[in-house]
Order: structure tokens, then C-alpha cells, then sequence
């Protein structure tokens, strides 16, 4: 068997194997689509799904509308459950409220609506649906906020692809890489900065990854021994003149040896 021999069948197999992989794992779904009648048989919704194992999982666009054919609500699912942007209705048709869900328990981000279209209420949710800040709005003025715009979630140490959380009494070393991540609020009417510093150290190798709706991942090369104090700095400035400037600082510590 001639080396060219060899190649052209080694190449062959390769193929065969890659088309393979995209048959058995990334064969793209049939998409159908749902019709909903009311009593009267009214179009009250359309939905889109797949057949998984002989069984209906609503996967795609979702529509609805009230008995006078206004849309009322629209979104998405994915694997049967509500994610991403799902915007709501009043009966006439005006935006009431918009959702960003993460499944059918838990928003990560509403904001409210009044009937001429201003947002009147806007709340940021942590990664189980729990609110942690809110704020509301007359008229685009500023009445009411409370909670923490600014929330760290997690620090962890990536090795070899894992993930290893790790604490103040944890010692790591220059060259190690930490990830960590926030919950940042998208407050309406209102002009955000925002920046991660370390303490004395202005080499810092950082990259930062935003991620919808509201999520904020570090990555982290560690390059001084000793503490590392790293802070994350917000301020919003309201556009209602009006309001004072909120500025929200927290911090976390890495000894590294």
C-alpha cells in the first residue's frame, strides 16, 4: 500500500467520521408550530415545538393574543421552559412589562411599564430569582431604590479546565488564573460606568466577559505575591438631575504566595 494510498484513506475516514458527528449530534430539529383557539375559535396562541421521544417539548417562538386579536404576550422556550426575553401586553397592545427568564421560576431582570410607555419600576434578580435591588420612577424621576445594584456571585481558581472555589485562608500563586463574576443592574434612565481595579498593582491581565442579561465573568491572571485586593466600581448618574449619584464598590481578597 502506497503512502498516498494511506493518505487519501485515512482522509476518507475523517470524513466519514465528521459526517457522522453531524448526523447523530448536530442534526438540526424539525420545528412545528401550534395553533391555540379559544371556545369561539379565536386564535388565542401560536407556539413552536419538537417531537423528542415521541414526546411534544415547546421549543422556539410563542405568541398570544386576547379575544380582540391584540398580542398580549411574546417570548421563547427552550426545552419546554420560558428563557430569554419575554415581553407582556396590556389589552390594547402596549408594552406592559418586560421579562428576562430563566425558566418558568425564576426572572433574572423585570421592568415595568405605565400606560403611556415610561418605565415606572425596574428589579434586578440573583441567579434564583431572589430580587436584590429595585427601583421606581414617576415620569422618568427617580421615587424609590433599595438593595444592591452591585452583587458578587462566585471566585473560583480554574486548573486544567475545573473549577475550584476558593477562600482568604487559600493561598495561591503568581501565574495562577481566578475566575469571578457579578450581578450588575441596568438601571433605566441612568448613565453607568464601570471598572475592576487592583490595589497597587497596575499590570493586572484581565479579560471580562458580559453576558445577558446582566451577568459580568472575570478572568483573572494573578502577578504580584502578597494580598491582592480586587474591587469592582460602579456609579450610575440619573438623567433626572435630580437624584443623587449612586456609587456601589465591593471587594474580595487573594493571598498569593
Amino acid at each position: 500500500m502506497t503512502n498516498k494510498y494511506k493518505i487519501a484513506l485515512s482522509l476518507l475516514f475523517v470524513a466519514i467520521f465528521a459526517i457522522l458527528i453531524s448526523v447523530f449530534f448536530f442534526k438540526k430539529e424539525k420545528v412545528y408550530t401550534s395553533n391555540e383557539y379559544n371556545s369561539k375559535g379565536q386564535l388565542i396562541g401560536v407556539s413552536e415545538y419538537v417531537i423528542r421521544n415521541n414526546d411534544t417539548i415547546l421549543n422556539g417562538k410563542f405568541v398570544r393574543y386576547n379575544e380582540k386579536g391584540i398580542k398580549i404576550s411574546e417570548g421563547q422556550f427552550l426545552n419546554d421552559e420560558p428563557y430569554g426575553k419575554c415581553f407582556y401586553y396590556f389589552n390594547d397592545g402596549k408594552i406592559e412589562s418586560i421579562f428576562y427568564r430563566k425558566n418558568s421560576k425564576v426572572n433574572l431582570e423585570c421592568t415595568y411599564y405605565d400606560k403611556s410607555g415610561l418605565i415606572n419600576k425596574y428589579i434586578l434578580c440573583d441567579d434564583v430569582g431572589k430580587t436584590t435591588f429595585f427601583i421606581k420612577f414617576d415620569e422618568k424621576v427617580v421615587k424609590k431604590y433599595d438593595g444592591y445594584a452591585l452583587l458578587p456571585l462566585n471566585q473560583c481558581k480554574l486548573d486544567n479546565g475545573k473549577q475550584k472555589a476558593f477562600t482568604l485562608k487559600d493561598t495561591l500563586k503568581v501565574g495562577d488564573v481566578i475566575k469571578y463574576d457579578y450581578i450588575l443592574a441596568n438601571i433605566p434612565y441612568a448613565k453607568r460606568t464601570f471598572k475592576i481595579e487592583s490595589e497597587a498593582i497596575d499590570n493586572s491581565k484581565r479579560t471580562i466577559t458580559k453576558k445577558a442579561p446582566t451577568r459580568i465573568i472575570v478572568e483573572e491572571v494573578l502577578t504580584k505575591k502578597g494580598l491582592n485586593r480586587i474591587k469592582a466600581i460602579t456609579r450610575y448618574t440619573f438623567n433626572d438631575k435630580v437624584t443623587p449619584v449612586k456609587n456601589d464598590t465591593v471587594s474580595f481578597d487573594v493571598n498569593v504566595r
